[in-house]
């Protein structure tokens, strides 16, 4: 019943954030403007996305070397798998990256899972310098009538900023003191689950080591800066890919501003509305973006956001379907490491 109660709750938002982003433009009119678009420049957009999922992999592997050293040829699997199963009901990728990650190199779930974490806040840090070029040196471009379902985009891009900053001040502050005082850390946590029974004060004081051993990445600056490096490396293909497909629907504005606010919107779109596979909600992003704010026309904004989200789309169900089909795994049994992880 949860599965299901996601699985609607999920499909609501995706048909209401594309009823939004379709609710002015004919089929006739979305069809014409595909037909008109050089999709030839699709090609040097897809090798972009691709080599996105190449930093990432190797970026994991560094952040994984604390636990074990794996080839990152070993690591493309669980990556795209996981990316592929933001297809399921919560968006579970994330949990199935760690379950699969931890199962083929005999590292536990918790600690593959922390990597994972460590990764996000990376994300968030990159997204976060992003936003505040947006803001800062941008802010102008934003109108505050501009609404989306009846909602202001400029607040929400503040709210969203915030909540950004809060989690990433939170998360640095605790990995900071985990890696140097996780004696004391652990101490302090002891000191809160009191009331707790002993075997979740075992489980939660297990999981803090096992994070304490993901965040010692922190402890060596070598490998800090080469996470530091891809991380940047993996946030440029990521505003870079745009630019080949501005140029397959000859967007009027190719700027790179353009390119961080577009980026910007769709991050913020995608994590306030978390649908299945982004549907919907990646497309309002590109809408709001795109028409809204730069003034592009809606059924160029529309199309160009049903071509770029369907190659991103293309990489990741491509690449997951692949390695799924590579290291025989069962459709049902990612179904089934789901509803463990959901309920472990």
């Amino acid at each position: 019943m949860k599965k299901a109660r996601q699985s609607i709750i999920g499909l609501a938002i995706a048909f209401g954030a594309l009823y939004y982003t379709l609710r002015n433009i004919s089929f006739d009119e979305l069809a014409e403007s595909l037909k008109n678009a050089e999709l030839i420049y699709t090609l040097p957009g897809l090798l972009f996305i691709i080599l996105s999922y190449v930093t990432r992999a190797y970026r994991w592997q560094i952040l994984l070397r604390p636990f074990k050293e794996i080839p990152v040829k070993e690591i493309y699997s669980p990556l795209m798998i996981g990316f592929m199963g933001n297809i399921l009901p919560a968006r579970a990728g994330e949990f199935l990256r760690a379950y699969l990650i931890g199962k083929k190199n005999n590292i536990t779930f918790s600690g593959a899972f922390s990597t994972i974490i460590v990764e996000r806040l990376f994300d968030l840090v990159c997204l976060m310098s992003l936003f505040v070029w947006v803001f800062v040196f941008n802010a102008e471009v934003f109108d505050p009538n501009l609404t989306f379902s009846g909602v202001s985009v400029q607040s929400m891009a503040i709210g969203f900023g915030r909540i950004c900053i809060i989690l990433v001040c939170g998360l640095l502050a605790f990995m900071f003191l985990l890696a140097w005082r996780e004696e004391k850390v652990k101490s302090w946590i002891n000191w809160c689950i009191r009331p707790l029974s002993e075997k979740w004060k075992e489980k939660i004081i297990y999981m803090v080591g096992e994070f304490a051993l993901g965040c010692q990445v922190i402890k060596n600056k070598k490998a800090l800066m080469q996470v530091t490096l891809f991380s940047i490396l993996t946030w440029i293909l990521i505003v870079a890919l745009y630019y080949p497909f501005y140029l397959a629907f000859d967007l009027q504005t190719q700027t790179l501003d353009s390119l961080l606010i577009l980026t910007v919107m769709v991050c913020i779109l995608i994590t306030v509305l978390p649908t299945p596979a982004f549907l919907g909600s990646y497309n309002a992003g590109v809408l709001i973006a795109l028409h809204e704010i730069m003034g592009e026309a809606e059924v160029t904004a529309v199309s160009f956001s049903m071509v770029v989200w369907a190659a991103s789309f293309l990489v990741i169900f491509t690449g997951g379907f692949y390695f799924i089909l590579s290291d025989h795994i069962s459709v049902s049994s990612l179904m089934r490491v789901e509803e463990e992880t959901e309920h472990s």
